[in-house]
């Protein structure tokens, strides 16, 4: 976003938020009044008046919002460096998320400025993790302190595979002029970046070595890029150990082309190479996947046959549902019962030997499997609810509000970190509400966390509500897992959508809540934005279709804008797919093109809790499920009563 955008985002979220903490009355008044002196005073410090901003200091005594004037006024002098204001900040706002984050910004100013005696004192390990921050104290240590501490943490950032910021090359520069690298460390880094595929940083840390380990270097990026060189056994076999590190690395990457002759190489070189167990397991378990998604059986039951011992649940699974989309349930049988013990007894599998128990002994053990699904509908979740179905029995969905009293509640809100948080909602300063939100309940106890999960419900602060249940572990307070956001605005459009579609309120409430935990402000790193995380391309052509207004990206963060548009293109999904919802969230997320190709695959013949259990992506599958289950929930919610599926839907073969 531009300048000007950013300007009018914020404006338009300042109104959003104002909206989702609802005050009353006199103390309405107050608050607006509060909230355009600190604009006011914000505003004098920007053009550098000094007397405008004391004087609305003297008129917002006790706004919880009072610190971050200092702040303001703080950062508009940081430049100079003026110690004593500095000096009474950080002790002012000790053990506060506005205190840590000011620290962070006086130390980038020292270390841009090499100040690295005044850095040492401003510096304190426990409270800073960026790596910029941690090269300049190496720096400041090495200059100024304890050389041989400053070199341990050099080591220690030197030992990536990823590029450091510019931050660490005076550090880096100086350790290497003492004779910091060894050809060890070199090499080290060398090997992990090369694993990480940054060649380019494995090429420069390879101009640092000496010619001999150059030219191995070199031999391990050619490897890299073409593995099939260790079909030259005799060219890959060394008294040097940098040739092991070469070999390991090369059979990854073969297997990735070809499990089978990755294979091959590794019982040649195994018998030359001293590899750890370790090594070992994890070459194992990267052929068998390999050889699972190349569609090689044969290889893979001859690896399993040579390695008794081996055991990767992920292999397991994937086979199971491999064998699933075969329809050879006696496999199915196989794979889930070379599980671990704790697998087994997950609702998923519960269901799933359930299922091939009735597909292989039709009537023989029946009473087995009724007792397997009987397990699994004990559970509050997608595969819960499939066996609940089954056996034609309610869901169960065990609902236990979190034991938190009215009082707790009054007491957390009355904390200031709480306070500044709620207020820096209020202005739409979201950055610095969710830091002071985050630093309060950092360490919070199981009871503070829910305490907090209660608050921020009452705030309608819903993605922090949900994460501090999640935080807690208290999985049965439905009310603050799931709630009912933005309730108006979503009962709106569905009723919008009229009643020729599946879209109802309780899929468009799932949908939001599994993109954003209903984060109206999220932001995806692909870009998408929003409650129903909708990028700006599918927003423009959707907008257009259903005659929504949208001018801008930043219109994506608006509930209204948001949730319209997301439903209009989920409902036009539900056209796509003959109204079939878990069709048509399978699309929302992978998109519509993949949807339709993995239909054409299976061909019609996948019963279709077989297709859903079979579906290609990690995320797509784990994402259809949980709408589907959290479109019951959410009819539960809202005192209604909803299937997992319809009639239609589950009567398909797909």
């Amino acid at each position: 976003m531009s300048i000007d955008a950013k300007g009018v985002a914020l404006l338009l979220s300042l109104v959003l938020a104002v909206a989702a903490v609802p005050v009353a009355g006199e103390d309405a008044e107050k608050a607006v009044a509060q909230r355009e002196k600190l604009r006011e005073a914000r505003a004098a410090i920007a053009r550098g008046d000094q007397s405008e901003p004391a004087r609305l200091k003297r008129e917002l005594r006790g706004y919880p919002l009072l610190p971050y004037l200092d702040y303001w006024a703080l950062s508009k002098k940081l430049p100079q460096l003026p110690y004593g204001e500095i000096d009474q900040f950080l002790t002012d706002y000790r053990d506060t998320a506005i205190g840590d984050w000011m620290r962070v910004r006086v130390l980038r100013e020292l270390g841009s400025r090499e100040r690295f005696r005044a850095y040492l004192e401003y510096y304190r390990p426990d409270k800073i993790t960026r790596t910029s921050l941690r090269c300049y104290y190496a720096d400041a240590l090495s200059r100024h302190g304890d050389k041989r501490a400053a070199y341990e943490l050099v080591e220690e950032l030197w030992t990536v595979g990823v590029s450091q910021p510019e931050e660490c090359d005076p550090a880096f520069n100086r350790w290497i002029g003492d004779g910091g690298l060894t050809p060890e460390l070199a090499w080290r880094r060398h090997r992990l970046a090369v694993e990480r595929g940054n060649l380019d940083l494995a090429s420069y840390i390879a101009g640092k070595m000496g010619d001999g380990q150059a030219r191995l270097a070199q031999l391990m990026r050619s490897v890299h890029r073409e593995p099939t060189q260790l079909a030259d056994y005799t060219r890959f076999i060394s008294d040097e150990p940098e040739y092991r590190d070469i070999v390991l690395h090369g059979l990854h990457r073969l297997a990735r082309e070809d499990a089978a002759a990755s294979d091959r190489a590794w019982r040649r070189y195994e018998a030359s190479y001293l590899f750890s167990d370790e090594e070992r397991d994890v070459l194992l378990r990267r052929l068998a996947l390999q050889f699972a998604r190349q569609d090689d059986m044969e290889g893979l039951r001859q690896l399993l046959a040579r390695s008794e011992d081996f055991s990767d649940p992920r292999i397991f699974e994937w086979l199971a549902r491999q064998s699933l989309r075969e329809l050879d349930w006696a496999q199915v049988e196989f794979w889930i019962d070379r599980l671990p013990e704790s697998e087994q007894q997950s609702d998923r599998w519960l269901y799933w030997k359930a299922r091939t128990i009735e597909e292989l002994y039709s009537k023989g053990r029946a009473d087995e499997a009724v007792a397997l699904y009987r397990k699994a509908a004990a559970e509050r979740s997608y595969y819960g609810f499939l066996a609940a179905d089954t056996l034609g029995e309610n869901y169960s969905f065990v609902d236990r509000p979190a034991p938190i009293t009215p009082r707790q509640v009054e007491q957390l809100a009355a904390h200031p970190a709480m306070q500044r948080a709620r207020e820096l909602q209020a202005i739409g300063e979201f950055y610095h509400a969710r830091r002071e939100w985050d630093y309060a309940t950092e360490g919070m106890s199981h009871e503070e966390l829910l305490t907090a999960g209660k608050l921020a419900s009452s705030w309608g602060w819903y993605h922090k509500s949900i994460r501090s249940v999640l935080a807690a572990d208290y999985l049965d307070d439905l009310e603050l897992r799931f709630p009912l956001a933005f309730p108006n605005i979503v009962a709106d459009v569905s009723r919008r959508m009229g009643d020729n579609t599946a879209l109802n309120p309780y899929l468009i409430y799932a949908v939001a809540r599994q993109e954003s935990h209903f984060s109206h402000d999220a932001k995806s790193r692909a870009g998408a934005l929003g409650l129903m995380q909708l990028l700006p391309s599918t927003a423009r052509a959707t907008a257009r279709r259903a005659g929504v207004s949208y001018r801008r990206s930043w219109d994506l963060l608006s509930p209204d804008t948001n949730i319209a548009l997301g439903s209009h293109y989920l409902n036009s999904l539900l056209d796509r797919f003959d109204n079939n919802r878990f069709l048509a969230a399978a699309a929302y997320n992978a998109g519509p093109t993949r949807v339709a190709r993995w239909l054409e695959e299976t061909g019609n013949r996948l019963p279709y809790d077989v297709w859903i259990e079979t579906i290609p992506f990690n995320e797509t599958r784990n994402y259809v499920q949980n709408v589907l289950a959290y479109t019951v929930i959410y009819a539960y919610r809202s005192g209604e009563k909803a299937s997992l599926l319809s009639e239609r839907e589950a009567s398909r073969r797909l």
